[in-house]
């Protein structure tokens, strides 16, 4: 049970002198309250229970949310930018259309979490447990998301230019869609993931696991794949345009059905399929 409620929230958050200063909350278990709208900007919130609290539209913008529980918490549309979310579990939280830019959510436990729409350009991410989220047409421009739990989410259609996904567990996940281009992925674990349509230009998926994934109309042009594992995966109108598969186990028999232009071939040598 909270130990506070609404209006003495309120109260507290006025006393505090200023949005600067930010309102005292550590610890303090603000369980299933209604919280809607209000001004958290600064907040220290670390290890605060908010599970189940109503925060929609909530300014939490570089509030300590560290260790802080938001399990099945509503947060969409909240303005989280440059919060730290460090350890924080946030496992089938709604935060979407939030604005997560710039916030630190290293280790974050958010197994199931709603990042529909979401805004997390430049957020950190590193080993966060992301499993099963749904990140649907979400931003995640140049975010750093290495060594990240994201088995079985939904990217179809996001933005993850230039982002961080090496070392990252993104097996069954969905990118179809997605813009990849300029992203990192070395490492990566991408068993079965669907990569239909995916824009991977001048990706780095070097020594990435592509068993059984599908890059069915993928644009890969310029992408750097050495090393990288295909098996037996699904490869239908790739486009390899200029990319680099130097000590790739690309099968032979792909070759009929993909791109090969000015292409770096597992052996090192450069080839042009001569239909094209």
């Amino acid at each position: 049970m909270a130990e506070l409620t609404r209006k003495e929230v309120i109260q507290l958050i006025a006393v505090v002198g200023g949005p600067d200063a930010g309102a005292r909350l550590a610890g303090v278990d603000l369980s299933g309250l209604d919280l809607r709208g209000l001004n958290f900007q600064n907040a220290d919130l670390r290890r605060a229970n908010l599970a189940g609290a109503s925060l929609s539209r909530a300014i939490l913008c570089q509030a300590r949310l560290s260790a802080a529980n938001l399990s099945h918490a509503d947060l969409t549309e909240a303005d989280l930018a440059r919060a730290d979310l460090t350890n924080a579990t946030l496992d089938d939280a709604t935060l979407a259309r939030a604005t997560l830019t710039g916030a630190v959510l290293n280790a974050a436990d958010a197994v199931g979490a709603d990042c529909r729409q979401a805004d997390f350009t430049e957020a950190r991410l590193i080993a966060a447990d992301f499993s099963s989220a749904d990140f649907s047409q979400a931003r995640l421009i140049r975010a750093r998301l290495s060594r990240a739990q994201l088995g079985g989410v939904d990217l179809v259609d996001a933005i993850a230019a230039h982002a961080d996904l090496s070392d990252a567990n993104a097996d069954l996940a969905d990118f179809s869609r997605a813009d990849l281009s300029h992203a990192f992925l070395q490492r990566a674990s991408l068993i079965e993931a669907n990569l239909t349509w995916a824009n991977m230009r001048d990706a780095n998926l070097s020594e990435a696991i592509l068993l059984r994934a599908n890059l069915t109309s993928a644009d890969c042009s310029r992408a750097t794949l050495r090393g990288a594992q295909f098996g037996p995966a699904v490869l239908r109108d790739t486009n390899f345009t200029q990319a680099s598969l130097r000590d790739s186990d690309l099968p032979d028999d792909a070759r009929p059905w993909i791109v090969l232009v000015e292409t770096i071939m597992p052996d090192g040598t450069v080839y042009t399929d001569a239909r094209r």
